[in-house]
C-alpha cells in the first residue's frame, strides 16, 4: 500500500479516501485502469506512479468493506480483477467512509485488554521441508467482519461472524473477560517486490501439494463442521511471514476461552488480516457454546472436562461461562425437547385403552437424608418413560414422603391428559398403597422387590446353627415365587400356590386348597433325601414363620401377573450416568439431566441383539456381585446411538440462541423450591469466622 501522500489520480477528486490503490500489473486491467482515469484518452506517456483511492470502487470490489466498517481495519483492500467504475465518489463514500451507518454487535473482542509479549513462530519443520501452503487452511482465514448483510450458511465455514436476530437479548450472550492474552510477533525477511495491488488471494498460492477445499461443506450447519486439535507453534507458522511480500510479520493473538484470534499485519507492506479460530453468531464464538453444549448433554462433568484440558494444555473458559451457556440456552432446550416429546407421548397413550404404567421412585442418597426424589412413571408396554417429577425433600416436609408427593403428580397429569389406566405396578410402600386404594387405583407388586424382602430374611435364617439345611431350598423359593406370579390369573390362586411350597419341601405334593390341589411335576424319586424338612424341626418353623406370614400372604395376592418394574430399575442405573449421587446439583440442573437420562432411555431401550459376521447372536458371560459368583448369560446389544443429542444440537443453533425469550419463559414456569438452608439464619462471614473452633483448639 502506497504511503497516505500520494494524490488520487482522478481528475476532480476532492475527497480522497485513505486507501489507494496502485495500477496492476495485469496489462489488460491495467489498460481499464488507465482508459477509466483520463477518460478513454490515454496518453503516450504515463506516469509510472499512479494511485486511485477507494471511492471510485463500487461495494462488490472491496473484500474487507464490513471489516473496515466495524472498525477492526485500518485500509480497505481490492479484489482480484476490480475495475474503478464511480467517478462522482458520494455513494461509495457513505458505505464505506461513514461510521454512523454500521451495526454494532459487540464482538467480544470489544472488551479485550491486550498485553504483548514475545512468542517464538520460527520453530517449525520448514528448515527441513519445501515451502508450501495448505488451502485447507487457508481458504477460510476471512476477515473479523461484524456487519454481515447476510446470515446464509456459507458464512459459518469462514471466520466471520454473522449479524444476530434483533430478537436475541445481545447482553445476556455476550462472554465474560476471562483469561484474555494477546501476543505479538516480530520477525523480519526477504523483500519481495511487486507491482500489483496489495491484496492475498489464496488460489494463487496453491500448490500442486495440498489437497483443494472442499466448498461443499460450506453447507454444513456451524455445530457439524469437524473440529481439530492444533499446536499454537503449527498455526503460527501460517501467519510468520507475510504472503505479499514474504517479509516476517507483526502477529497479535487473543483469546476467549476456546476461541483464539490472529491479527498479522505486515511493517513493510501494511498488508493486514485477521483470522478467527471459530465462527462467531452475535458475539458468541461457536466453539465455547458447542463444548458447554457437549459436555451438558453427554452427561458429563465440567470440572472433569477442565482437568482434561488442562492436562493437555488446551484452553478452555470457566465454569461460570459454562453455567450462563447452560442457564440461557441448553437448559430451555432441553426442558422444551422433553416436553414436546412428551405430549406426543401422551396424546398416543390417550387413544388406547388399558394402560398399564409401572412406577418407582429414585433418591439421591441412600437413607433418610436424600435432597432429591425423583418419581418415574414408565409405559410397561412400549417400554418407555413417559413422565418424570422431581421432588425436593422440603416440598413435603421429609424425604420419607416425596414418593407419594411424586406418584400424585404423576397421576394428576396422566388424568389431565386423559390417559385411561388398567392398573399401576409399583413396589409395596406403605404410603403408596394407601393413596392408591383412596384414588380407586388398581394396584400390583413387583415380584422382584418381594422376592429380595424373602431372600434377605431367609439368608439370614441359614447362618443360624441347625438351620444350615434351608440354604438348598432357597433358589427353589426364589423361582417358586416368579412362577406363581406368572401361571396365576387371581389373587386366592397366587395364595394356594406359594403356600403349597410349605408341603413340597416336606416331600408333599398334594394340597388341601382346592384352588391349587396338588404340584404340577411329575413324581420322581429324589436323590438326596436329606434336603426334605420335617414339620417339627427348626428349619421348618422359621421357613414357616417367614412365608406364611400375613402380611407376605396379603402382598402375593397382589403380585403383578403380566408386566414387572424392572425396566423402571433399569432406567434408574441409567439416571447414574447422567447425575451421579455423589454430585450435588442445583433443582433445574437435576431436572433437566432427568429428562436427558429419559431421552436417552426411549431411543435406546429397543435395541435389537448384536450379531456376529455370520448372523449368529451374540452373548456375553456375567458375574453379578449380588450372586456371589453365580454367572448370568446375557444378550450384546447392538451399539447405542444419540440422536436426541444431535436434535438439540439443531434445536440450541437454530432456534434457542436465536430467540432464547419463549425458550427461557418455558423454564421460568417450572416451579423451583427454596434451597435447603433457606430455612436457616445465614451468619455473618466475620462473626462465623471469629466463633470458629475445632476439637484440638478451643
Amino acid at each position: 500500500m502506497p504511503p497516505r501522500e500520494h494524490p488520487c489520480a482522478i481528475l476532480g477528486c476532492k475527497a480522497q479516501h485513505k486507501s489507494l490503490h496502485r495500477l496492476p500489473a495485469n496489462e489488460q486491467q491495467r489498460l481499464k485502469w488507465l482508459s477509466f482515469i483520463f477518460e478513454d484518452k490515454v496518453p503516450e506517456i504515463v506516469p509510472k506512479l499512479l494511485y486511485v483511492c477507494a471511492n471510485h470502487f463500487s461495494v462488490d470490489c472491496l473484500e474487507n468493506a464490513g471489516q473496515y466498517n466495524s472498525g477492526f481495519a485500518s485500509k480497505l483492500f481490492l479484489k482480484t480483477g476490480s475495475v474503478p467504475t464511480i467517478r462522482d465518489p458520494v455513494s461509495l463514500q457513505a458505505t464505506t467512509s461513514t461510521k454512523s451507518n454500521k451495526v454494532d454487535v459487540a464482538c467480544q473482542t470489544e472488551t479485550f485488554h491486550t498485553s504483548l509479549h514475545s512468542v517464538g513462530t520460527q520453530l517449525s519443520f520448514r528448515t527441513l521441508q519445501a515451502k508450501r501452503r495448505s488451502t485447507s487452511v487457508q481458504t477460510t482465514i476471512s476477515s473479523f467482519e461484524l456487519t454481515v448483510p447476510s446470515a446464509s450458511s456459507t458464512a459459518f465455514m469462514t471466520s466471520t461472524p454473522l449479524k444476530p436476530s434483533l430478537k436475541r437479548p445481545r447482553l445476556e450472550l455476550e462472554e465474560e473477560e476471562e483469561e484474555e492474552e494477546a501476543e505479538e510477533t516480530l520477525t523480519e525477511s526477504k523483500i519481495i517486490a511487486q507491482d500489483s495491488d496489495v491484496r492475498f488471494d489464496p488460489a494463487e498460492e496453491c500448490t500442486s501439494a495440498t489437497e483443494p477445499t472442499d466448498l461443499s461443506i460450506q453447507e454444513c450447519p456451524v455445530h457439524n463442521i469437524a473440529k481439530f486439535i492444533v499446536y499454537e507453534t503449527c498455526l503460527m507458522e501460517l501467519f510468520s511471514d507475510c504472503p505479499v511480500c514474504q517479509r516476517r510479520c507483526d502477529v497479535k493473538s487473543q483469546r476467549l476461552g476456546t476461541f483464539l484470534s490472529v491479527q498479522q499485519v505486515c511493517p513493510h507492506c501494511e498488508f493486514v488480516r485477521k483470522w478467527n479460530s471459530q465462527p462467531i453468531i452475535g458475539s458468541t464464538p461457536v466453539g465455547n457454546l458447542h463444548l458447554s453444549a457437549a459436555v451438558y448433554l453427554s452427561g458429563a462433568s465440567f470440572f472433569v472436562v477442565e482437568k482434561v484440558f488442562a492436562a493437555m494444555k488446551l484452553h478452555i473458559f470457566k465454569y461460570n461461562s459454562f453455567r450462563r451457556h447452560a442457564r440461557l440456552c441448553i437448559e430451555p432446550a432441553i426442558v422444551h425437547k422433553w416436553r414436546n416429546w412428551q405430549s406426543e407421548m401422551l396424546e398416543q397413550l390417550s387413544r388406547r385403552e388399558n394402560v398399564i404404567v409401572g412406577g418407582d421412585m429414585r433418591a439421591d442418597s441412600p437413607g433418610h437424608s436424600a435432597k432429591y426424589g425423583s418419581y418415574t412413571m414408565m409405559d410397561l408396554a412400549t417400554n418407555t418413560v413417559v413422565d418424570l417429577q422431581l421432588v425436593q425433600s422440603n416440598e413435603v416436609g421429609g424425604s420419607y414422603h416425596m414418593e407419594k408427593e411424586g406418584l400424585k403428580r404423576s397421576l394428576d397429569l396422566l388424568d389431565a391428559r386423559g390417559v385411561r389406566l388398567e392398573c399401576i405396578i409399583t413396589d409395596r410402600h406403605p404410603q403408596i398403597q394407601k393413596y392408591l386404594r383412596d384414588r380407586n387405583v388398581t394396584q400390583f407388586y413387583d415380584v422382584w422387590h418381594i422376592e429380595k424382602g424373602i431372600s434377605k430374611k431367609l439368608d439370614k435364617i441359614c447362618q443360624i446353627k441347625g438351620c444350615e439345611k434351608l440354604r438348598k431350598w432357597l433358589r427353589s423359593i426364589k423361582n417358586h415365587i416368579y412362577w406363581t406370579a406368572a401361571s396365576s390369573t387371581t389373587g386366592p390362586e397366587r395364595v394356594a400356590k406359594w403356600t403349597s411350597i410349605l408341603n413340597h419341601v416336606q416331600d408333599k405334593h398334594v394340597h388341601e386348597d382346592p384352588s391349587f390341589p396338588a404340584c404340577l411335576h411329575p413324581q420322581r424319586i429324589s436323590r438326596d433325601k436329606n434336603k426334605w424338612l420335617s414339620a417339627a424341626t427348626m428349619p421348618f418353623y422359621k421357613l414357616e414363620k417367614v412365608l406364611a406370614n400375613k402380611r407376605i400372604l396379603k402382598d402375593v395376592a397382589k403380585l403383578s401377573p403380566h408386566h414387572q418394574t424392572s425396566t423402571v430399575e433399569a432406567f434408574h442405573s441409567v439416571i447414574l450416568r447422567f447425575a451421579p449421587k455423589n454430585v450435588v446439583f442445583p433443582f433445574l440442573g437435576m431436572l433437566c439431566r432427568l429428562y436427558l437420562a429419559a431421552l436417552h432411555y426411549n431411543e435406546n431401550a429397543g435395541r435389537p441383539q448384536a450379531t456376529s459376521a455370520t448372523g449368529k447372536p451374540i452373548y456375553k458371560l456375567a458375574f453379578p456381585r449380588a450372586k456371589k459368583g453365580e454367572y448370568r448369560v446375557r444378550e450384546v446389544k447392538t451399539q447405542q446411538t444419540f440422536g436426541y443429542v444431535e436434535e438439540l444440537l439443531d434445536l440450541i443453533f437454530n432456534q434457542v440462541f436465536v430467540d432464547p425469550s419463549p425458550y427461557v419463559d418455558e423454564v421460568l414456569g417450572i416451579h423451583i423450591p427454596p434451597a435447603l438452608s433457606s430455612a436457616y439464619d445465614r451468619p455473618e462471614m466475620e462473626e462465623a469466622i471469629s466463633s470458629r473452633v475445632t476439637r484440638f483448639n478451643q
